[in-house]
């Protein structure tokens, strides 16, 4: 196989730039990256004009379900919605039934994903046994195993000395606790976020203190313990303040953002009708809120954009709204969702984009960035930036058909990815 991408725009994450020019593959590898290449022989050439590579896109925090609710997704499912996505590899939490809870659950994940054989997918371990928040996981075993991180996400450890245990032993590894911010006790019940829109609507509210109050106290413990603290999908522009508190102290904290948050707000909730697919958790927040998470995406307080992609059946979401279960179905949609609302409407660079979605997440996972160089293999998605679409959840690899995004016109969608030579998916098809 030979393949000359000509005049398409390159970005480098990693050295923070962005360029014209072309990349040829041959046999899986990068041969040349330059300006007008010139190949001979039988060579597929596809026109760069307003595409651009953009390598090694990471996901790093997805639900894939299985084992225990293989109905809602499965590791083959996920991985063909994950690469149709644009993703060469992601993480997928632990919140499965039984939990990932020790080396032989981080062991059945990587075994499942090599018999999928389309990315790679790196498992986060349980922070406690069973999820429950009372005591510590076998870290060191997981961590041999290939755990790449241990959160408890879908909970919040409330146990506050629990955590402070999780922190000190998980740096012995080098790795970081994912913390799912929420104090139960404020959100319990909740459905959106708290204030005028739920009370019109009649459903409890979850508040954002809910949130910060978490954040806080999960930043004290990290700068107590010298831990490495990661904040998962912050929605509120508190939270944001005390993660910015904490960057300027030097304490070890990182945080992502998804793109539902970057895009929706509780007025997109009201205006749905109750729709269920509108409910997350954290809710979906403000328009002060959405500002405040796009000004931490420009001045690089936010470093991951992350889907939590949450596939469900439609039974979960097809009843009352308070009763429905929380999560997007996020990873088909995140690309053109982010190069739509990011790139395009808020004039973000590529690369300031896509390197909270590759280089960043695989640097806080200790995982393997291959970049865009010579004589390595190509691990990178092509993307069509001025390629519209309707989005269509019918037409999901994914299982979960959750989106509140069916039937939204996006710009810049993922037409080609390669996983480490190979080509995975190609003008909407999976290729094996």
């Amino acid at each position: 196989m030979k393949m000359l991408i000509h005049d398409v725009k390159l970005v480098y994450p990693e050295r923070d730039m962005e360029e014209e020019g072309d990349i040829y593959i041959e046999n899986g590898i990068i041969k040349k990256i330059g300006k007008d290449i010139s190949t001979n022989g039988d060579i597929d050439i596809i026109d760069g004009r307003d595409k651009v590579v953009v390598p090694s896109l990471t996901d790093m925090h997805v639900h894939l379900r299985e084992p225990g609710f293989e109905w809602k997704e499965t590791i083959e499912t996920g991985s063909m919605a994950a690469v149709a996505g644009g993703f060469t590899s992601i993480a997928c939490m632990p919140n499965t039934e039984p939990p990932i809870d020790d080396k032989s659950m981080i062991e059945f994940i990587y075994e499942k994903a090599d018999k999928a054989g389309l990315i790679r997918i790196y498992p986060i371990g349980t922070i406690t046994k069973k999820r429950e928040g009372k005591e510590i996981s076998e870290m060191g075993d997981m961590f041999l195993a290939g755990a790449k991180a241990f959160s408890d996400d879908g909970a919040c450890v409330q146990n506050s000395e629990v955590l402070r245990c999780a922190l000190e032993y998980s740096k012995m590894f080098g790795v970081s606790i994912i913390e799912h911010a929420e104090d139960s006790n404020l959100s319990q019940e909740g459905s959106i976020n708290w204030g005028k829109t739920a009370t019109l609507l009649g459903l409890k509210g979850i508040p954002w203190v809910a949130e910060t109050s978490m954040v806080a106290r999960d930043i004290f413990l990290s700068s107590l313990t010298d831990g490495n603290l990661h904040i998962a999908h912050v929605s509120c522009w508190q939270s944001l303040e005390m993660i910015k508190w904490a960057k300027e102290k030097g304490i070890n904290v990182t945080c992502e953002v998804t793109p539902h948050h970057l895009v929706l707000t509780e007025e997109d909730m009201k205006k749905s009708n109750y729709d269920t697919n509108t409910k997350v958790n954290p809710p979906l927040r403000t328009k002060e809120d959405q500002e405040a998470l796009w000004d931490g995406i420009k001045n690089d307080l936010i470093d991951v954009i992350a889907t939590d992609h949450a596939p469900h059946h439609l039974d979960d979401k097809m009843v009352e709204y308070n009763l429905a279960e929380f999560g997007i179905s996020g990873l088909e949609t995140a690309v053109p969702l982010i190069i739509t609302y990011g790139y395009f409407q808020n004039k973000i660079s590529l690369v300031k984009l896509f390197k909270k979605m590759s280089y960043n997440p695989a640097k806080i996972l200790n995982i393997p960035y291959i970049p865009l160089e010579e004589n390595v293999p190509a691990n990178f998605t092509l993307i069509d930036l001025s390629l519209e679409k309707t989005v269509d959840k019918g037409k999901f690899f994914s299982k979960g058909k959750n989106t509140p995004f069916h039937g939204w016109t996006l710009k810049g969608w993922p037409i080609m990815t390669f996983v480490e030579g190979r080509i995975v998916f190609k003008e909407g098809k999976i290729m094996r």
